[in-house]
């Protein structure tokens, strides 16, 4: 059953450019899909990389600068006379004498690290604590404070950083106008002095303070302002940081799900945050630098690429759409133009008149339209060729009626003739002329009727056997003829007149009249492949020349007559007409050419064989179809 087709007409065009818009769509959203994604993990690594190396730098800088400190520090062991103060008891008179040194061994400290803000000298032993301001180039001595937490190293190696908290004045009771800023956050730097070589145990502490700012400073250059830069300790401290409000805190208080890295360059992602962790490889401090993002800074630059290239994408996109639209259009139109044409030409009925499609539509390109163009005007064309077929077609069924209707006189006059003569042969007691004179005129009569064309095989046969019987009252020879049929066989119905041919030649070509013993054997039977035609004799066997020459006969005969250009009609004609007649060459086998021909204008395929067989003779074989169909009738 068809399938109902839906009404509402929508152009060709319009489909290709909507399916053609979707890919695109489909298309670009999966690539974007895709570039994004490569973009960002490129980001990503880009990101990771160039925060490793900024960390690794920043605590680079910190770690140099504290050990420049540390290393000017030690310059005191190779300054005698301070050394000789520091280890002897010495009075406040001392302490006047030997100012100008010790203020002098600050300004080397302080040279080295001039982000100092304090320096303080203490010793324990002498109750007695110098104080040097390098903003002030202030010099003051003051005793111990009981609140001085002095840190506890027994060895001139040892080295010890106080987490950052708020300046003090280590006792010495400094005006907080003198000490601006007065709630500066600070480190300090604890570093022992030994009397060396003699003893390793301190005899004297230096303490620097180092403001914050200065670790802030370095790592300022690798940030921005979505980023925020971290200085822990291994405790989690928070030494610095780019943000001073948190300064002093935990850092788990702010992060609490993050887990310490255990190697440098680590990077820790937590829902819309990025972590990376560098440890500051030093001698002096265990510390760490870690750099918090949102992801959304680092796909920023990503985000503005990826919007850039859709835009450019679809701009592009825009510009080949309306190209190829442009161009579906014109052929779409051309398509639409051969349409209403064809329409206008089925409405007015107007097939046999003299007009050209290229008259009204105007294509000169050589493809598939310009070919559907021809198609068209070669159909109009083969309509007008099937118009005068059916016309010449009437007009040669009409002749065929009409020669039949003058035939069917004949055969009734000259029947009554032959049955009179036999009449008369049997009043004379003639019995062996009125058998010859009965059969000749039953096997005439049913020759010249022509109706109905197909006839089963066992009428054929009745035909057959009253023929050989002539033939034998004539040559006075004796013919055995050997009949066989298979089940079914004998009802199947065959061209009248199609095996007569057949056993004529066996007696002709065979010269079965001409020699005893004489035999014709015939088979029929009905098998899977379709109905099988055997005829065997013992005359002359068939030369093999002669069965290459008929059997090319057949082939052309067979490409004649179904694989001629034209239609079914125009076959039906030729069919009509055809018949094989005896050539310029004396073709003796006219009779099984045109048994050929008949089988296969009737059942549309036939095949046949003709060789020498094992009694001394000729074989021929016919099979054709039980289900192929002749060609089909038509009607007027």
């Amino acid at each position: 059953m068809a399938k109902k087709r839906n009404d509402k007409f929508i152009s060709i065009g319009q489909k290709i450019i909507f399916d053609v818009t979707m890919s695109m769509i489909l298309f670009s959203v999966v690539f974007s899909l895709f570039v994004y994604s490569s973009m960002r993990n490129n980001a990503l690594k880009r990101y990771e990389q160039q925060a490793v190396i900024d960390t690794r730098v920043s605590g680079n800088n910190i770690d140099h600068y504290i050990s420049s400190m540390i290393t000017a520090t030690r310059s005191v062991y190779i300054n005698h006379p301070l050394m000789a103060f520091l280890k002897n008891h010495h009075s406040q008179r001392d302490l006047e004498d030997n100012e100008a040194r010790i203020t002098e061994y600050f300004k080397s400290i302080y040279y080295a690290s001039t982000a100092a803000s304090q320096i303080c000298l203490v010793m324990p032993h002498e109750n007695l604590s110098i104080l040097y301001e390098p903003r002030l180039l202030k010099f003051s001595s003051a005793g111990i404070n009981s609140r001085m937490d002095t840190p506890d190293m027994q060895s001139f190696h040892e080295i010890y950083v106080e987490p950052t908290h708020i300046k003090t004045d280590y006792g010495h009771n400094i005006p907080s106008m003198e000490m601006y800023p007065a709630n500066e956050q600070v480190i300090t730097v604890w570093l022992p002095i030994s009397d060396l070589p003699a003893d390793p145990k301190p005899i004297a502490y230096l303490a620097i303070d180092l403001p914050i700012s200065f670790i802030t400073e370095n790592c300022s250059v690798i940030n921005t302002e979505e980023e925020t830069v971290y200085v822990i300790d291994r405790e989690n401290t928070i030494i610095a940081s780019s943000n001073p409000e948190v300064q002093m805190d935990s850092f788990l208080e702010y992060y609490p799900w993050y887990c310490r890295a255990d190697e440098n360059g680590v990077m820790v992602r937590h829902k819309n945050l990025l972590f990376t962790e560098t440890q500051i490889n030093s001698s002096y401090f265990d510390w760490s630098v870690i750099k918090a993002a949102p992801d959304k800074s680092v796909y920023a630059l990503t985000t503005a690429q990826m919007i850039s290239i859709l835009m450019l994408f679809g701009a592009l996109a825009a510009v080949f759409l309306i190209l190829i639209s442009v161009r579906l259009l014109k052929y779409v139109n051309s398509i639409r133009q051969i349409t209403t044409y064809m329409e206008k030409e089925r409405e007015s009925r107007s097939w046999d008149q003299d007009r050209k499609i290229s008259d009204y539509i105007s294509y000169h390109e050589n493809d598939e339209i310009g070919s559907l163009i021809d198609s068209y005007q070669r159909l109009m064309d083969s309509l007008k060729e099937h118009a005068i077929q059916k016309y010449e077609l009437k007009l040669a069924y009409m002749k065929s009626e009409l020669r039949t209707m003058q035939a069917q006189i004949n055969p009734h006059f000259i029947y009554n003739v032959i049955q009179c003569f036999a009449t008369n042969a049997l009043k004379d007691h003639n019995l062996k002329q009125y058998q010859m004179i009965s059969s000749f005129g039953q096997m005439l009569h049913y020759a010249m009727v022509l109706e109905p064309p197909m006839v089963s095989a066992d009428k054929e046969i009745e035909y057959i056997k009253r023929y050989i019987a002539l033939q034998q009252m004539r040559f006075e020879q004796q013919l055995t003829m050997i009949y066989e049929a298979g089940p079914g066989s004998a009802d199947f119905k065959i061209p009248k007149m199609s095996i007569q041919p057949l056993i004529e030649n066996s007696i002709t070509h065979g010269n079965l009249m001409r020699k005893s013993g004489s035999v014709i054997k015939l088979e029929i039977n009905m098998m899977e492949s379709g109905f099988h035609l055997l005829i065997k004799d013992n005359g002359i066997p068939v030369a093999d020349d002669t069965v290459r020459q008929i059997c090319c006969k057949m082939d052309q005969i067979r490409e004649k007559l179904l694989h001629q250009n034209g239609s079914a009609e125009k076959k039906q004609v030729a069919a009509l007409e055809y018949s094989v007649r005896e050539d310029e060459n004396h073709n003796h086998f006219i009779g099984i050419e045109n048994v050929f021909s008949r089988l296969l204008l009737s059942f549309g395929s036939c095949d046949f064989q003709i060789y020498a067989n094992n009694i001394g003779g000729t074989s021929v074989e016919f099979a054709v179809p039980l289900k192929a169909k002749p060609f089909r009738e038509v009607e007027e």
